[in-house]
């Protein structure tokens, strides 16, 4: 993996330091497996599919936005954690809504638009959790920033470009 410096975490609520992730340069004719869509047909797993639905429902983020709001009245502290914690999309989510998909244990991510000495990726660790947060700016002006947890038991090797594709390749403990 490319090296990690630490980053104060500036963000809502983040109370832990965020460590920069060096993006290295991946050549084209690195090996690749097939690529494979995330949620495809009957090879999705079941928590993927569960995952998938839970996070296309509008009315549950209404639901949970307002229960939340609700919920800070009465203890913000700790209502805030939770709420950090339970709004963490796996990788594989967070991957497939943005149009990525997998090869093998990488992660591919297609930024065509994206400036790339403006991506940046951090990562942090709690625990058995491990949280990746991407940040990107595209040629047009746009910017956004995704939060998402990475699959339990696996660890990021390497980040990196590899043409215009973010490539996370994943390794299991």
């Amino acid at each position: 993996m490319g090296s990690r410096t630490p980053n104060d975490a500036t963000g809502k609520g983040d109370t832990m330091d965020w460590e920069t992730i060096e993006l290295i340069s991946i050549p084209e004719d690195d090996e690749k497996a097939t690529p494979e869509p995330i949620l495809a047909g009957l090879s999705a797993g079941p928590s993927d599919l569960h995952d998938a639905f839970l996070s296309d429902l509008p009315h549950l983020a209404e639901t949970q936005a307002a229960h939340a709001n609700h919920l800070a009245m009465a203890g913000e502290g700790i209502d805030a954690h939770f709420t950090e914690i339970q709004s963490l999309q796996t990788a594989e989510i967070a991957i497939g809504n943005l149009g990525g998909f997998r090869e093998g244990d990488a992660l591919i991510l297609p930024l065509s638009g994206a400036i790339q000495d403006r991506v940046q990726l951090e990562i942090r660790s709690q625990g058995e959790w491990t949280s990746l947060r991407l940040n990107a700016e595209g040629s047009d002006g746009s910017n956004f920033t995704r939060t998402f947890a990475l699959p339990p038991g696996t660890e990021l090797a390497r980040a990196g470009w590899r043409g215009d594709q973010l490539v996370l390749d994943l390794v299991r403990d």
